[in-house]
C-alpha cells in the first residue's frame, strides 16, 4: 500500500468546486445527499445510460428525501471534475475505469471509498498516483432498499496520503470541500494503519453477520458469535503484524469494542447483500486473508471456512 507521493512538491492545489460521484449504493447516496443539500451544482452523478434510466424510474432517496441529482453519461459528461468520488462495489471497479477517464484532468483527484485494501493501487495503475488518494468510510446503520437509503449514527470519510504529517496540499483541498459540504471527515497521521484497522474490523463484523444471517445483536449477545468474529479478525491481524502494521495485535480487541458499541440492529453491507441475493464482497475479506496468509505462511482456517460458505464453493 506504500505509494510515491509526488503531491508533496506542490505548493498549493486548486480548490475543489465540482465533484463527480460514481456509485449510488448506501455510501454514494449518503454523500450525494449531503453535497446536494448544500450546493446542488457541485455534484454530478456519472453512470451509463441504462443505469441512469433505472435511477430515473426509481429515484434515489436518503432518509425519506428524494434526491434531485444531475446525472451524466461518459459520452456527455460535461466539464471535467476536480474530485472524483468512487463508491462502487469492488467487483465493479475495473469496469468503471474507462468511465472515470472521461472526467479527468491533470489536477483531478480520485478518492476511492470502497471496502478492502487495494482500490487505490488499481486506480493508480490506471491514472497515476498524483491523482489518487487513499480513503474509506465509517458508516453506522446504513440500510438500502432499492435506491432508497436510510442512515443514522456516525458517518465519516477517512482519507489522505499514506502519511499525513502534515497533510499535503491536495488533501487540504479535499478537506476544504468536505467542510463546505458538511461532510464529516478525518485525516489520520498514518493512513495505512487506519485502512488496515478498518479492514480487520470488516473481516470480522461483515463476515460474521453474513455467515450467521443475523444483525449486530447476535455478536453482542452470543459469545460463540463474537468468538467467530474474533477468530476471523485474529487471522487478519496476524497478517497485518507480518506486514509491519504498528499495533496490529491490538486491533481485534479494539474492533470488538466497536462491535459491542454499535447499534444492535446494525446490518452490515455484506449481510444486506446476502439477504438481497446479491454476491457478497468475499473477495475483499476472506479471499484476501487467505491469499495473504499463504504469502506470509500464516494459517487462516476461519477465513477459509468463511470463503467456502460465502462464495458457495
Amino acid at each position: 500500500m506504500n505509494a510515491p507521493d509526488p503531491s508533496r512538491i506542490d505548493v498549493r492545489h486548486p480548490p475543489i468546486q465540482l465533484a463527480v460521484l460514481v456509485g449510488l449504493g448506501a455510501i454514494g447516496t449518503m454523500l450525494a445527499a449531503k453535497i446536494t443539500e448544500r450546493e446542488p451544482s457541485a455534484l454530478r452523478i456519472l453512470a451509463d445510460a441504462e443505469r441512469i434510466r433505472r435511477y430515473q424510474m426509481d429515484p434515489p432517496a436518503f432518509n425519506g428525501r428524494r434526491l434531485n441529482l444531475v446525472m451524466v453519461s461518459p459520452e456527455q459528461s460535461g466539464p471535467p471534475a476536480d474530485l472524483v468520488l468512487v463508491a462502487v462495489k469492488s467487483i465493479a471497479l475495473d469496469e468503471v475505469l474507462p468511465t472515470l477517464a472521461t472526467v479527468l484532468t491533470e489536477h483531478t483527484q480520485i478518492l476511492p471509498l470502497l471496502n478492502g485494501l487495494g482500490a487505490q493501487e488499481t486506480l493508480a495503475t490506471a491514472f497515476g498516483w498524483k491523482r489518487v488518494l487513499h480513503g474509506f468510510v465509517y458508516c453506522e446503520s446504513a440500510m438500502r432498499t432499492g435506491h432508497a437509503v436510510v442512515q443514522d449514527g456516525e458517518a465519516k470519510v477517512v482519507f489522505g496520503e499514506p502519511s499525513n504529517e502534515p497533510p499535503s496540499a491536495r488533501v487540504v483541498a479535499v478537506s476544504d470541500f468536505f467542510k463546505g459540504m458538511g461532510i464529516d471527515h478525518h485525516i489520520p497521521a498514518d493512513m495505512q494503519t487506519a485502512q488496515w484497522r478498518k479492514w480487520i474490523l470488516n473481516v470480522g463484523i461483515n463476515q460474521a453477520q453474513a455467515l450467521l444471517r443475523q444483525p449486530n445483536r447476535e455478536l453482542q449477545q452470543n459469545p460463540k458469535a463474537m468468538r467467530l468474529a474474533r477468530d476471523l479478525m485474529n487471522e487478519a491481524a496476524a497478517i497485518a503484524e507480518a506486514s509491519g502494521i504498528p499495533g496490529a495485535s491490538e486491533i481485534p480487541a479494539w474492533a470488538e469494542s466497536v462491535i459491542r458499541a454499535a447499534a444492535p440492529d446494525n446490518r452490515t453491507s455484506m449481510l444486506q447483500d446476502v439477504e438481497a441475493g446479491r454476491a457478497p464482497e468475499v473477495d475483499l475479506f476472506a479471499a484476501t486473508v487467505c491469499r495473504l496468509g499463504k504469502t506470509h505462511g500464516i494459517p487462516t482456517p476461519a477465513n477459509e471456512r468463511a470463503l467456502r460458505r460465502l462464495s458457495g464453493t
